[in-house]
């Protein structure tokens, strides 16, 4: 993928402003990260696996070998509703480290005499991540989107892309921003088209093994939905790790509690997480083999 990456450089920049005019703008989906849920969202500046595809592009730099990754989520109640994720990632070959993903949702069920359907949801995603100075890297995305509304025929695509940095301040402490859906910020986009949501983390490793970080997401309040996260993980012997997290809303009573847990196994890593709070309920569950 070394070759694939060094000829995508011009082709990033080249589609990030292509995409920036007209048409629908889709909002980037929340992609069943699992080790980043089970740390409650507070992932933008740790982002060191497949999680930073959707919370910090240029996280990507700080992955070691390639991989593939899978991700199941499953909502509460009755209806057959859920999210997938499969990935792809190449570690810095020389060219910068790349990300190849599929995101597909079927969710919000209604129901009528003929029987139920869902709104579905494809996302086809390349993360680009480099060096820019030092301990510094950038990142970004380029997703083609696909959705369709329930018990309708047709499909809405469209464009967009995300932009994201992360910096090394010490051997303990990292900084990551992330600016999502730039297509419908440049556009004035509003409602659902806003776009231009911001997410600022702080990640801090007193020790080897133990993480903590904190999260403010959407902290222009584009989308009127600014929260605080918070969450941390900690690893033990024989590769298992224990994680907890807190998403909380600004302006709104909303708030979640989250659980995880991961363990190595030869050259698979599984994980699992639980959001409970006013999330009622959602199971995740993820795998990756690493080669």
């Amino acid at each position: 993928m070394g070759s694939f990456v060094k000829k995508a450089n011009w082709l990033l920049g080249l589609l990030l402003i292509g995409l920036l005019f007209g048409g629908y703008q889709a909002r980037a989906q929340a992609f069943p990260a699992v080790r980043a849920l089970g740390m409650g969202g507070a992932y933008t500046a740790v982002a060191d696996d497949a999680g930073a595809v959707f919370w910090n592009p240029a996280g990507l730099m700080q992955i070691k070998e390639q991989s593939l990754v899978g991700a199941l989520v499953l909502h509460p109640g009755e209806a057959d509703d859920y999210e997938t994720f499969i990935g792809y990632l190449e570690h810095d070959t020389g060219y910068g480290a790349g990300a190849l993903s599929w995101y597909y949702s079927r969710l919000d069920p209604m129901a009528n005499p003929s029987g139920i359907s869902y709104r579905e949801t494809h996302d086809f995603c390349y993360s680009l991540a480099k060096p820019a100075a030092g301990h510094v890297y950038w990142g970004g995305n380029i997703r083609y989107h696909r959705e369709r509304e329930p018990f309708s025929n047709s499909w809405q695509s469209s464009w967009n892309g995300d932009i994201s940095a992360l910096a090394k301040l010490s051997d303990a402490v990292r900084l990551g921003i992330t600016f999502r859906d730039i297509r419908g910020a440049l556009n004035g986009g509003e409602g659902d088209a806003a776009g231009g949501n911001l997410l600022l983390g702080l990640a801090f490793q007193p020790e080897k093994g133990v993480i903590f970080a904190v999260d403010g997401y959407d902290v222009l309040n584009r989308l009127q939905s600014r929260a605080v996260r918070v969450g941390a993980e900690f690893q033990l012997g024989g590769g298992v790790a224990l994680r907890a997290g807190l998403q909380k809303a600004a302006e709104t009573d909303w708030k979640a509690w989250t659980w995880g847990a991961g363990i190595n196994l030869a050259d698979w890593r599984v994980e699992y997480a639980y959001l409970s709070g006013d999330y009622e309920g959602i199971h995740t569950m993820g795998i990756a083999w690493r080669f």
